[in-house]
Formats: structure tokens, sequence, C-alpha cells
């Protein structure tokens, strides 16, 4: 990959970013991968899963890479979980068997695309109605549904218990679709503040599953796997699932840090920028804004958009399309022309800013990764 520093520029970060910054690169801002830190994510997590007795179906919408995709299958999983038919063929090529698309179909072009998806591999989508079902069905093609049951999030799902077990008994099974198990997305775990709040959405998460299947059971319908899977509850013991549907664990990002899970020094993933000003000695300017920092804060906890690696009394507070301005309670010793690692608040949707990850191996730049399955 080519690229270099300009003559003075200096780096400002902690140790382990620091070397990224370091050692050139394309043009700030840009999108670094630290390759050991995402292996042993990677690893650790199959190694978690596999110490639960579950089965890790990693979502690939964080990282919508081939070459990351290639890691979880070198470190076990044989099904992957998508959002798009894009994603499922991604998966496909890095040598996925089965998907899990985790999105409910509707008629038409969407239906025929996942349809068009099952000569490659085993296909499973998510549905939440019966007409969700109808649209399998008149695809023409075999799939497997995981029905999905909102277990609090209030997204998508039928209420747990006998609510989900009268929709699934109203819903056109039959042929060539069939109901394989139930799923949750325990998304509201990231408005928990602590751990007893994390630990009361994993039994919400559990408890959902586990008396959904004891409904269908009394119509006798069967329920074979129960899926669940959010980051933020990887690290408490569970054990109730049969699979975990975990993405954003590859790069952690700043909201998995402040609710708790990760070190900083895990997060694998970072918006390299050039501090471009320092207007007052508690001002910095980054040219990282919204076009490169995602712009959301999915918990309280984070006090701005990003963590600043090796300065944690920068706070980027707003975020202008090209600058990102940040306030400074402290002496920071950063000029104009330094470059800063921020990890972002949100690792998923910062991926989808970018074309490419520039990967660094810990002490130089090895290679460059397309960012495939993109949305546009």
């Amino acid at each position: 990959m080519t690229g270099g520093r300009e003559t003075g520029e200096r780096v400002a970060g902690g140790d382990g970013w620091a070397a990224v910054c370091a050692d050139g690169g394309p043009p700030t801002p840009f999108l670094a991968v630290h390759h050991p830190r995402l292996l042993a994510n990677v690893r650790g997590m199959a190694e978690r899963v596999t110490a639960q007795g579950g089965r890790s179906t990693p979502h690939l919408k964080t990282h919508k890479s081939v070459e990351i995709a290639r890691a979880q299958v070198a470190a076990g999983a044989t099904r992957a979980t998508v959002a798009t038919a894009a994603e499922a063929g991604l998966a496909f090529d890095a040598g996925f068997e089965d998907v899990l698309v985790a999105y409910p179909p509707v008629p038409g072009e969407r239906a025929g695309a996942l349809a068009a998806l099952t000569g490659r591999g085993g296909v499973a989508v998510t549905c939440s109605r019966p007409e969700h079902v109808g649209a399998l069905a008149a695809a023409g093609a075999e799939f497997d549904v995981y029905w999905e049951i909102d277990s609090g999030t209030g997204r998508l799902g039928t209420a747990p218990g006998r609510p989900t077990a009268d929709a699934v008994a109203a819903a056109p099974f039959g042929g060539r679709v069939r109901l394989r198990g139930l799923m949750t997305f325990a998304g509201h775990a990231y408005a928990a503040t602590g751990a007893a709040g994390l630990a009361a959405v994993r039994d919400q998460q559990d408890d959902a599953l586990v008396s959904t299947r004891a409904a269908l059971a009394e119509r006798g319908i069967g329920a074979p796997v129960l899926s669940a899977g959010v980051t933020p509850l990887a690290r408490l013991e569970s054990g109730r699932a049969d699979e975990y549907r975990y993405g954003n664990y590859v790069f952690y990002d700043a909201t998995q840090v402040a609710l708790g899970g990760p070190d900083a020094a895990e997060c694998a993933l970072a918006v390299i920028s050039t501090v471009v000003d320092v207007p007052a000695p508690d001002r910095l300017v980054l040219d990282a804004g919204s076009k490169s920092l995602p712009a959301e804060r999915m918990t309280p906890l984070t006090p701005g958009f990003g963590l600043v690696d090796g300065h944690p009394g920068i706070v980027i507070e707003k975020l202008y399309e090209e600058h990102g301005l940040a306030a400074s309670a402290e002496p920071h010793g950063i000029a104009p022309g330094d470059r800063v690692a921020v990890i972002p608040n949100h690792a998923c949707t910062a991926v989808n800013l970018f074309g490419r990850y520039s990967v660094h191996d810990g002490t130089a730049f090895v290679d460059t990764w397309p960012i495939r399955a993109r949305r546009n």
C-alpha cells in the first residue's frame, strides 16, 4: 500500500495505535484495522461461545469484508448472519455454508433475491408475521425460518409466549418453507447503565426464547434452535441459546468500552485523523467529521463521538461534515499536523462510511481490504 507521512508530522496517541499513526498510510481521515487485535477478538469470541455450549453465527453487517469473514470461518463458524442479500453473497464467497438473513422478507424483488441465494447454500430468513412466511412460499425456493420474538427492544418481533405461538400457527408453513427456530435481538441492552442492567436484559432475552419454545410445544410445534446475539451481552454467562449472532466483537468500539465490555486496548478499528488546528489550549479541530465518524451516541455513557486513543481527557463534542470539534479539560500536547486514532462510537456504521480498510500488523501497514455490500 502506498502512502507516507509528511515531513514534520508527529504522532499523538497511546501505545496500541501510535505505531499506526506513525507508519503513514493514505491521506487522513482513513479507516485502519489493527490486525493482531482483530484476530484475537475473532478467536476469543469463538472460544467463548463454544465454552457456553453454543454455535457462533457471526453477523457480517459489522465488517462487510471477505477477508474478515474468512478469519471467522477459520475460527470454526459455518453459518453467517447477514442483513441483506449482498452480505449473504459475501458470506458464501468467504466460505460459509449457510446464512441467516436476519431481516424480514417482503414480496417482490427482495424475496426474489433471497430465492436466488439458495443455489449457493442453505438460506434461513427471520420472519415475524404470517405474511413474511407467505412471501417466502411465493418465491418458490427452499427456506428455513427463524421466527423473531420482541424481548424488549420494540423493533421487530411478536410478543413472547402465546402471542408468538398464535402467529406461528397462523403462518403458511409447509412444503419448502420450514420453521427452524426462534430468534430475538435484545438491542435494549445498549440502554443499560451497569452490570445489573445488562444482566436483567440477558434474563429477559433468555426467558423470551425459552417460554416461547414451551408455548409452541403445547401446540405440537417444534423450534429446535434458539438464537440470540447482541455484543454487550456476550461476556455474561448465558447458555440458554443454541446460536449466538454477535457481530461488533470483531472490532469493538467506544460504546462497547463504555458499557463495561472490552478494554479500549482490545478495539481493532480506528479512524486515523489529522489535527488541523488547535485554536485554543482547550480546543482541537480534527479532519474527521460526520463523513468519517458516526454522528450517534448509542449509550449516554459515551461522552462524545469517539475515543481519542491515548487522550481520555479529549471529548469530540460536535461533528460537521469535514470537521470534528474536540475539547480538552487538561493539557494534551497535541499540535496541528499530529495524527490521532479515534475509536468510533459505533464500528458498524463507521465501516459503512468508507470503501476500504488499511490493515496494520502492529509494525507496519501490510494490506488494503475492500469493504463490500455497503448501503448505497
